[in-house]
């Protein structure tokens, strides 16, 4: 497998002129600092405003809707939308608004950084690129959002295949994205659809060390066709909230890889802290099995813990579904959840057979209900883990398994986490997982999630963090 390249989005090589924009402005201006626009809409349009330049938005709060009427270029930069201070954007109809609809909002354009401000109380989305390319979306906090937070999407093509790929080279940075999908009461309910942060038929994404917490529905989601990418750093919690209530649904992972109706593939999910989610903790599926697959995926040094509500959803660590090969899950740690591990390729309902997983290195334990379970896959490797000796058997096995090959993985009642209690799960001098791994992990794992080289000892230690 190939890792993911970072990605390349040119920064602007220099700011040729910074214009200001100010409650106290007037959109007859120049836009200069002395004399500001008023709106911010009318800034992002103004002719004068080219590429390289940046619109530096003076604090307070501005009631509007920002359609970005041009793009930057790779010759002379991004076109930069800054809060100059403590900005709060709102929308004028936080009811009325539909699907697609962002209060900052785009359709074909690129070359642009969106940076620190605070989106509240929107009826879709605080932030809606459509079709869009080398964008940076960085530094926002959205709150209250009847859909999304930020999402990347298509403008107007949704029927599968590579034609529904419409975005490149997007990178979501250090945003918090809160109380996402707050208008959605449930099922057949039209309101905030979507995810908390949607990639959706991007070629090419960065999202990384963003906050989620208190979404409605699922958290971070790479889907339909995504591919490229990564998702690391991000701390996501409260996620699904609406899981197992009446009217609502009983899944909603908080990090989500879905194919859905095109091909997804070469994609990292590590280094992310994934707690107490109503339902799910990572998940890699495929919804539509006849359009979409989903390979070439590594999710490794992730710390997934306190998931799941048992006895209303799966409450699964880290889960891998039908029609998806070629998986590597290397060095996570996942305790405290309904299930740790789940692989379960039964639905591919006329796709093929899950395929070509390897599980390794990583530490599953003190679940509620089972260690997990794996059914339906073929070519599954699993070793070299930990799982709970609370539990009779390491993990239940069902029907369909071909060619597994499963070894060296060990039953204890105690890893040696520093605290399990207090959800701090580096390890203890005295831990079971140590020195323990195996060495045959791929070169983006020989780092841990702090950043210390494995194999410190005498060999590699289990889960997400070397001691």
């Amino acid at each position: 497998m190939n890792g993911a390249s970072s990605l390349s989005i040119a920064s602007p090589a220099n700011n040729k002129s910074a214009y200001y924009v100010s409650t106290n402005g007037s959109d007859d201006n120049p836009g200069t600092s002395s004399k500001p626009w008023k709106t911010i809409n009318h800034a992002v349009n103004e002719d004068i405003v080219k590429a390289g330049d940046t619109i530096l938005v003076q604090p307070g709060t501005y009631t509007e809707l920002i359609t970005l009427g041009k793009s930057g270029n790779s010759e002379s930069g991004h076109i930069t939308l800054k809060a100059n201070g403590n900005v709060t954007l709102r929308d004028p109809d936080p009811i009325n608004g539909g699907f697609r609809e962002g209060v900052i909002q785009s359709a074909g354009k690129g070359y642009w950084d969106i940076e620190g401000f605070r989106i509240e109380n929107t009826s879709w989305a605080g932030i809606s690129l459509r079709d869009a390319n080398n964008m940076i979306v960085q530094n926002n906090h959205t709150y209250q959002t009847g859909a999304s937070g930020i999402i990347v999407m298509p403008e107007t093509y949704y029927g599968g295949g590579e034609a529904e790929i419409t975005s490149k080279n997007i990178k979501v940075l250090n945003n918090t994205v809160e109380r996402a999908n707050w208008r959605w009461q449930g099922n057949g309910d039209e309101n905030g659809t979507q995810e908390a942060l949607s990639i959706w038929g991007v070629d090419g994404f960065e999202v990384a060390n963003n906050t989620l917490k208190e979404g409605k529905r699922e958290g971070i989601d790479a889907k339909t066709g995504s591919r490229n990418g990564s998702i690391h750093g991000n701390t996501v919690t409260g996620q699904a909230l609406v899981s197992g209530k009446p009217g609502g649904y009983h899944g909603g992972p908080a990090i989500y890889l879905d194919g859905n109706r095109a091909d997804m593939f070469n994609i990292d999910v590590y280094d992310n802290v994934v707690f107490n989610n109503t339902a799910d903790g990572i998940v890699i599926a495929d919804e539509v099995r006849s359009q979409g697959d989903v390979s070439d995926i590594r999710v490794y040094n992730n710390v997934v813990y306190g998931n799941g509500i048992q006895g209303v959803n799966g409450g699964q660590g880290i889960a891998v579904g039908s029609n998806v090969s070629d998986v590597e899950i290397v060095n996570n740690t996942v305790a405290k959840n309904v299930q740790a591990i789940v692989i379960d390729g039964t639905d591919n309902l006329g796709g093929y057979k899950t395929r070509d997983i390897l599980v390794r290195n990583n530490i599953f334990t003190d679940s509620k209900y089972r260690n997990g379970s794996i059914e339906d896959v073929d070519n599954l490797t699993i070793d070299h883990n930990l799982f709970s000796d609370k539990f009779e058997k390491l993990y239940d096995g069902g029907s369909g398994l071909g060619n597994l090959k499963a070894s060296d993985n060990t039953k204890i009642g105690s890893v040696g986490f520093v605290s399990l209690d207090g959800n701090n799960f580096h390890l203890t001098s005295g831990s079971k997982a140590i020195d323990i791994g195996s060495p045959g992990i791929g070169q983006y794992a020989q780092i841990d999630k702090d950043g210390k080289p494995r194999n410190q000892g005498a060999g590699v230690d289990i889960g997400a963090y070397e001691y």
